[in-house]
Formats: structure tokens, C-alpha cells, sequence
């Protein structure tokens, strides 16, 4: 309720003063026309005749052109000590001058070219000293003739107070040029901003032609703000045609474009409408009434016609940005038609030049559909990526899921292959040592003592079997030490001597039990030969780290040796090899009757996994390889 108050009281207050502002000023609505060349204003006695304004020579005096004088008398009752000032809303002559009381105040020459735009306002300040009591006469002369284009003449003037007529001219250049300015600097930020999004991302060609499209609209305008003052004739035709029509076609296509509408051949019709149109004060300055009402008509039919388009082809169902587009377009076919209006005398000649506001207009518009198009692509990504990682999250649970079960059935298939692994083993070595000693028995000349000596080579193969099944961690040294154990006694009651040489040695990966039972039963098998058939004194292991080859284990013995090139197709060398081979180790054989024989067994640093697990079934009379170390003890 205050503040309802507060409003009340505020509008008595400010109603008095806003009268008081009126009254010092005068827009004058008729004056008196006379054609002439003086330079003076002329006396009373001159045909003046009275015409309203804004008055135009296209009209009033047809094919005319010249110099002319209007007259406009007003009274004073009392001089204000404050200045008072002249106002043309729009300049519709090639220049204008102004006298007050038969002097010269001003004249549009001093301020602009005669090849400045039309339409510019003209404000000058009037003298306090000029003024006097009673009658007092404005004179303006103008250069003018009747132009079909600019329509000139003279238009409606405003006379009073300095403050007041500086506020309505101020009024009228933000309706108009001020307006115009802030238009192509808004068109040139957001083609630049359009730029850089494009730079981002070179898809969109959309952006591109935004960018390209309100870029070269806004250098044009500001080329032609640029060369307002300056005396260009062509050059501002051309640039204020441009600026005018210039964006047109490329909004049309634009919003087709954006509704999803690309047709090549209409849209290089629209291309070279245009091109014909900007370039038409090049060749057509001088146009009849037709052309003058042709391009404006044109122009409003061709936006009125895309957003019929939109309308009829757009798919459906019209998403919000396409409804603003052709909102969009129907306003700006208006503000194009305006200009027909005036010309027409449909609306008042003096009414403001509304058709640069099409720019914000398009702005939005085209700037809606592009956000949307930015903002649905980032959205889709978005989403993409949700889904993505909604997928990923799936895919993940079910790879987890199926390498469980691998992992599952790997382990049980690990565990069966060891599991026969082992049964192969216990029936090839131990229980193939038992079956040796039920035969002993069962032959009647076994005795006790040889007996005790068979039960405990079963006893040790069955150990060493065992020992392969514990985890060794890529620990080698380990391993060779439990064989040294469980060997040295064996080796020692045959009457060999056994030397153990084993340096420090690194880590050997996948030493898994099956390669450990590998290398065991090469150990075996070699230290087993020996002892059948070499007649040795000495047996000598060493194992070294051999720098990046592998570890080495080397067994030497000084026996009688052999002819490796006979031998070769023994079982025990066959079936040595075939581990290694399955190791991915390496195994050298060298022998030379009465020198001795030489094993070399290079181990990788990293052991192919499961290549070991072949059970020892695959050879057949492994337990007649395995059992020789019993038997050379026994």
C-alpha cells in the first residue's frame, strides 16, 4: 500500500513538469515550399504555398530537382535564457541548411557528406541572442529532387528548448544508429564465438556458416559505420545494401538448415538472388519505383516463404528452436516491409527504420537452434557416455564373471592333470618299484637285506615325487637342494663321489610343479646313467646364473663316456629332451668314449607355464628310466 503511494504521489509530481517540457518545444507539422536558388531566405513576396511534412518531392513535384526553401513561423511570448535547438529526425535531402531569424545557425554539410546514408538526423543549437519576443521565422533550404529511393524532401522538425530536443534526438539515434551498431557488434561477437565452437569441432558445419554468415555481415557494417563521414558514393550504396538485404538468404538457409532441410539446387538459387541483389546500386544506383519496391518485396516474400517451409517440411513433431525460427522469420519479413509501408504512405514516411532489428531477431533465433544443437550434442555425449559406462560396467561384471568360471575350470582342469600327473607318477616310479619288489618276493630268493634296500628306493622315489609338489616361488636353489638331499645318500652308496657346486641364483618365473618335476626327473635321469653305465668315480653338479640366457645346471662326470650319435635314440635321452622341450629350456648332451660326459640344462629366467604338465604316461617305460637310480643303489 506504501508503495502504491509512493507511485501515485511520484506520477502528480512528474506529471506538471512532463507538460512544462512540452511546452517548450514545437514539432512543426506544416510549413511553407518554395522553389528557389537564392541563397538568402526569400521575403514574403515569394509563391510561397503551404504543404504538410514531412513533405516529398516525389510526390508533390515529380521528375523535379533542385534547391527549395521551407518556411516555419512560431511566437514567443518571453525569451528563455536558456539555449534552444533545432532537430531533423531524418535527413531526406542531399544536404539541408538552417536560418533563424535570417541568420545561419548550421548545416548538415558541416557535419556529414552529402553521400552519407539518408535518414541521418541533423541536430543543431540555436543562440539564445538569435530568439526575440513575438513572431519568429525558421528557414530551411534544401537540396533535394525526386528520387524514387530515399523518398526526399523534408520531414517534420523539432524546435525548443536545448535540453529537451537534445533528449528526442538522442531518443531517435538509439532507436536507429545507435541500435544499428550495437547490432553488428553483437553479430560480431557471436561469430566469433560460433568460430571458435567450429575450431572445437570441425563437424559442425552448421557453425561454420553461422559464423561465416554474421562475421561478414558484422565487418560490413562496421566498414560502412567506419566510411559513414566519409564521400564514397558506391561504396556506401553497396555497403548499406548489404547491410540491409545482406543477411536475408544466408538466415533462410540457415534456419532450413537447422530444421534438417538442405535442398542444393534451391539454395543456390537463394546464392545467386543474392549475389544479383548486393551488387544491384553497382549497376542500377539510379532505380525506377519499381526496383525500389522490388527488392524489399522480394526479400519479405523469400523469409515469409521459409517459414512456410519450416512449417510444411520440418519433421515433426516442430521442436521448440524451429518455432522460434519461424517467429523469428515472420517478424523479420515485417520489419522488411516496413520500408514498403512507408513508401506507400501506408504508414508515416518520419516513422523510425526498423529494419536492422531483424539482426537480434536472427541472432536469437539462429543462436536458439545452434545452443540447442550444442546442447543436445553435449547431452547426447553425455548420455552415451552414461550408457557406455553403464555398459562397461556390465561387460565388466560378466567378463568377471566368465573368467571366474575359466579361472574355475582351469583350476579343475589343473587339478585333474596334476591329479593324473601324479598317479601316472606314483604308478610309473613307486608303483612300478613295488611291483619290482612283489616279484622279488614272490621269486623266492629275495633276502632281507636286499629287500630293506628295494623298500627304501621306493621310499625315495616316492619323496622326490613328493618334494615336486611343493611351492617353490621361483626359487631354483631350493629346489636342487631338496634333490641334493634326497640324492647324495643314493649316490654315495654306489661308491661315487658327489660334488655339489650351486652359486646364489635369481628368480625363475612359473617354477610351477610339473616344471619342477621336469627338471627333477632330467636330474634323475642323467645322474641315473651314470651310475648304470659310466663306471664314473666322480659325479659334479654346478649351476650358475648365465647372464641373460638362463641358469645353468651342468652335471660332469669322468667315466667311460659314450657315442652320443648312438645313443641318441634311447628312451632316457628321448624322453630328457621332450621335458626340456616342454620347459622352453635348452639341453646339451656331449660325450666321448673314455672322456667322460657332459649335461648342460639352460633353464629360461621365465618358464612357459602348464608346457610341463604332460604326464609321464606319455612315455611308456619311464618306470624303467626312473627306477635305474634304485637299482644302481640297491
Amino acid at each position: 500500500m506504501n508503495l502504491f503511494r509512493v507511485l501515485v504521489v511520484a506520477i502528480l509530481f512528474a506529471t506538471p513538469f512532463a507538460a512544462a517540457d512540452a511546452q517548450t518545444t514545437i514539432v512543426f507539422e506544416n510549413a511553407d515550399f518554395v522553389l528557389s536558388d537564392d541563397r538568402h531566405p526569400p521575403d514574403d513576396a515569394a509563391p510561397w504555398q503551404r504543404v504538410s511534412l514531412p513533405h516529398e518531392w516525389r510526390r508533390t513535384h515529380p521528375g523535379k530537382k533542385g534547391t527549395a526553401w521551407y518556411r516555419m513561423k512560431f511566437a514567443r511570448s518571453e525569451i528563455s535564457n536558456a539555449g534552444q535547438a533545432i532537430n531533423l529526425v531524418h535527413r531526406r535531402a542531399s544536404w539541408v541548411d538552417f536560418h533563424v531569424n535570417g541568420s545561419l545557425v548550421g548545416s548538415s554539410r558541416d557535419i556529414m557528406p552529402a553521400s552519407a546514408f539518408f535518414a541521418t538526423p541533423v541536430y543543431l543549437s540555436v543562440p539564445p541572442a538569435l530568439m526575440r519576443t513575438g513572431e519568429n521565422v525558421i528557414h530551411a533550404r534544401v537540396r533535394a529532387d525526386a528520387d524514387p529511393v530515399h523518398m526526399q524532401g523534408f520531414g517534420r522538425l523539432m524546435f525548443g528548448d536545448g535540453r529537451t530536443v537534445r533528449k528526442a534526438a538522442i531518443v531517435e539515434l538509439e532507436k536507429n544508429f545507435y541500435a544499428e551498431r550495437a547490432f553488428f557488434v553483437m553479430a560480431l561477437t557471436a561469430g566469433l564465438i560460433a568460430f571458435f565452437l567450429w575450431i572445437a569441432r570441425r563437424s559442425d558445419r552448421m557453425m561454420l556458416w553461422f559464423s561465416a554468415t554474421f562475421l561478414s555481415w558484422g565487418i560490413a557494417s562496421l566498414v560502412k559505420e567506419a566510411l559513414r563521414w566519409s564521400d564514397y558514393p558506391m561504396l556506401n550504396a553497396l555497403l548499406g545494401w548489404y547491410v540491409v538485404y545482406g543477411l536475408v538468404v544466408p538466415t533462410v538457409i540457415l534456419c532450413l538448415r537447422s530444421a534438417g532441410l538442405r535442398w542444393k539446387r534451391f539454395e543456390l538459387a537463394l546464392w545467386a538472388y543474392m549475389l544479383v541483389e548486393v551488387s544491384w546500386p553497382a549497376w542500377r544506383y539510379e532505380a525506377s519505383p519499381l526496383f525500389t519496391m522490388l527488392w524489399p518485396s522480394a526479400n519479405t516474400v523469400l523469409i515469409l516463404v521459409g517459414a512456410v517451409i519450416m512449417l510444411k517440411a520440418a519433421k515433426r513433431p516442430l521442436a521448440w528452436s524451429c518455432k522460434i525460427q519461424v517467429v523469428a522469420l515472420i517478424a523479420m519479413a515485417g520489419l522488411m516491409f516496413q520500408h514498403v509501408m512507408r513508401y506507400l504512405g501506408w504508414i508515416d514516411v518520419d516513422s523510425a527504420v526498423l529494419r536492422h532489428y531483424h539482426v537480434p531477431l536472427m541472432l536469437l533465433a539462429l543462436g536458439i537452434a545452434i545452443f540447442e544443437r550444442h546442447v543436445l550434442s553435449v547431452w547426447r555425449i553425455e548420455s552415451s557416455n552414461v550408457e557406455l559406462e553403464r555398459r562397461v560396467v556390465e561387460k565388466a561384471r560378466e567378463i568377471e564373471a566368465a573368467h571366474a568360471r575359466i579361472e574355475e575350470a582351469n583350476l579343475a582342469h589343473s587339478l585333474a592333470r596334476e591329479r593324473q600327473r601324479i598317479l601316472g607318477d606314483m604308478h610309473d616310479g613307486v608303483g612300478a618299484s613295488l611291483i619290482g619288489l612283489l616279484r622279488y618276493v614272490q621269486s623266492g630268493k629275495s633276502d632281507a637285506q636286499d629287500l630293506e634296500r628295494r623298500v627304501r628306493a621306493a621310499l625315495q622315489e616316492m619323496r622326490i615325487a613328493v618334494d615336486a609338489l611343493e611351492p617353490a616361488e621361483g626359487d631354483l636353489a631350493a629346489v636342487l637342494g631338496k634333490l641334493r638331499y634326497r640324492l647324495e645318500p643314493l649316490v654315495a652308496a654306489a661308491g661315487v663321489r658327489f660334488v655339489w657346486d650351486v652359486a646364489e641364483l635369481p628368480r625363475v618365473e612359473a617354477l610351477e610343479p610339473p616344471a619342477v618335476f621336469s627338471i627333477q626327473r632330467i636330474v634323475l635321469e642323467a645322474i641315473a646313467n651314470v651310475l648304470n653305465h659310466a663306471s664314473a668315480r666322480e659325479i659334479r653338479v654346478s649351476v650358475r646364473d648365465k647372464a641373460v640366457v638362463g641358469v645353468e645346471i651342468r652335471l660332469e662326470d669322468d667315466g667311460k663316456g659314450f657315442d652320443t650319435s648312438i645313443a641318441a635314440a634311447g628312451l632316457g635321452l628321448r624322453s630328457m629332451r621332450a621335458r626340456a622341450e616342454r620347459l622352453g629350456a635348452k639341453l646339451e648332451i656331449r660325450s666321448n668314449p673314455q672322456r667322460g660326459t657332459t649335461v648342460s640344462l639352460v633353464i629360461p629366467y621365465r618358464l612357459q607355464r602348464g608346457a610341463a604338465e604332460t604326464p609321464d604316461m606319455a612315455f611308456p617305460d619311464a618306470a624303467a628310466a626312473r627306477s635305474t637310480l634304485a637299482r644302481a643303489a640297491g
